[in-house]
């Protein structure tokens, strides 16, 4: 008895599909599923968000440069002056004012800031009892400001950064978790296309037995041995199993289209006009996992994309929790500073004086503040506790399904397995019986209808054995991607 493989089945197909000028297109699962990953638009769609959330979290450590700011202003004017002229050389004062200050503070991730000021004021005026016209006073001032309370230390003050972080952890757990989808998709793609291919194969096939069983009765019917009856049914037979047949080539284009949509995203026509011929073989030899579902459920509650984005969302709601307990507090910040001072008719031995620190001044500062009621903070304390309570919980039910979905994945990869075993033996038996019955029909112990019905028998082995391998090679994968590993090694 002949038995249909896919490249048989396929070339059959694509003879009958295929132009001279586009030849069919042969592809490994391997291959299907590296053009895949490399021309899914989803998966391009999850990189750029990915590189969006690192451009965020790398850009949120520009809070930590150091800010440069420079002012510059210049006046003229006059007034009555407040002093008797005799004192002053004049009635109405005149004065005319260049003024220049710079600032460069720093940031810090204490949640403090160190700064340095200069600032120069260039007098020029009408006063004739000034011990300088013009006259330069400069100011240089080096401080340094702290909380220690509300918004104090580096766990606060860079939590905004750290934030930025999970979030591109959870995108990049994202991206893993879009990447497994495709290539389970790819996989029960591929092999449903493979599967729709040996349904193909097994409708040809019945339709030829069908075909030599019709022949095979028009001639007893010429030699008077056969009946009429017997050829309409072996003529009904035949047309039954040419509709089947035209049925599965339309199943092999429609499942052709399907992996075309995920290798060759677009609307090219000639992508979509190629025949697909699927090559990696069905598996032949089948094992049970060799894995308990609990050994699973360990690689599952570690691997799994979901698990690892609420793992981080519960660390993102703790990391709020502590900034609102932290503007809970009252403030209470320390300031220090040293300042130097500059006097001098001469615009470079005031600057030279300033920088020296030869008459410095230095002042230390502690400022308390606290809401009245606070009702602000309080409830957002609440909130953000109440947010981390139900992180906690999400986590829990995502893991309970996990749970039951490796525990399903596996029990499916067991029966796979075994209805192999069992779809072999059925397939067997079904060609043997068929075999049997053709040798007893010929010899006139057996009839017309039941060599159909074996016939017909056969082809629900053929096609029961071809679909059990198929769906154990998915289970295979179902069980891959139950446990978050699926296509992990892959480049």
């Amino acid at each position: 008895m002949m038995r249909s493989t896919p490249i048989a089945a396929a070339a059959l197909l694509l003879a009958a599909w295929s132009t001279p000028a586009q030849e069919p297109l042969e592809l490994t699962l391997e291959q299907a599923l590296d053009i895949a990953l490399a021309n899914d638009l989803g998966l391009q769609i999850q990189a750029l968000a990915s590189d969006v959330t690192r451009f965020q979290y790398e850009g949120s450590w520009g809070a930590f440069d150091p800010v440069l700011t420079a002012t510059a202003a210049v006046s003229d004017g006059e007034f009555e002056s407040s002093r008797n002229a005799f004192f002053t050389g004049a009635s109405v004062f005149e004065q005319d004012t260049q003024e220049f200050n710079t600032n460069v503070m720093f940031p810090l991730t204490t949640g403090g800031s160190f700064t340095l000021d200069f600032d120069t004021v260039n007098t020029r005026d009408n006063d004739v009892n000034a011990l300088f016209n013009p006259r330069t006073n400069d100011n240089l001032t080096l401080s340094y400001s702290q909380p220690l309370l509300r918004g104090a230390w580096r766990s606060f003050a860079t939590s905004q950064q750290r934030e930025a972080e999970i979030l591109h952890a959870k995108q990049v757990e994202g991206y893993r978790a879009t990447r497994q989808a495709l290539l389970l998709a790819v996989h029960d793609a591929y092999w449903d296309l493979v599967a729709a291919i040996e349904e193909l194969g097994v409708a040809v096939s019945t339709l030829e037995l069908g075909r030599e069983q019709l022949t095979q009765n028009e001639r007893r019917l010429e030699f008077g041995v056969g009946t009429e009856v017997e050829v309409l049914q072996a003529q009904a037979t035949v047309a039954q199993r040419e509709e089947e047949r035209l049925l599965a080539e339309v199943n092999v284009r429609a499942t052709a289209d399907r992996l075309k949509a995920m290798l060759y995203p677009g609307k090219d026509p000639a992508t979509w006009n190629a025949e697909i011929v699927p090559i990696t073989p069905l598996p032949e030899s089948v094992a049970a996992p060799a894995k308990t579902w609990e050994e699973s459920v360990v690689i599952a509650l570690e691997q799994r994309a979901e698990l690892r984005q609420q793992r981080l969302e519960i660390d993102a709601a703790e990391l709020r929790l502590s900034r609102a307990g932290s503007n809970r507090k009252p403030g209470l910040d320390l300031n220090l500073s040293s300042t130097s001072r500059g006097f001098d008719g001469d615009s470079f031995d005031a600057l030279k004086e300033s920088l020296g620190f030869g008459f410095p001044t230095y002042r230390g500062e502690l400022s308390f503040d606290i809401p009245i009621g606070n009702r602000s903070a309080r409830f957002a304390v609440r909130v953000e506790r109440a947010q981390v309570r139900t992180a906690r919980l999400v986590y829990d039910q995502l893991e309970s399904q996990v749970v039951a979905e490796v525990r399903e994945a596996e029990r499916q990869y067991r029966y796979e397995a075994e209805a192999v075993r069992a779809a072999a033996v059925s397939l067997d038996l079904a060609q043997r019986q068929l075999s049997a019955e053709q040798a007893r029909y010929r010899e006139g112990l057996s009839t017309n209808f039941q060599v159909l019905e074996f016939q017909q028998q056969l082809a629900a082995a053929m096609s029961s054995e071809k679909r059990a391998r198929v769906n154990f090679a998915k289970a295979r994968a179902a069980l891959e991607s139950a446990e978050g590993v699926l296509g992990e090694n892959r480049p």
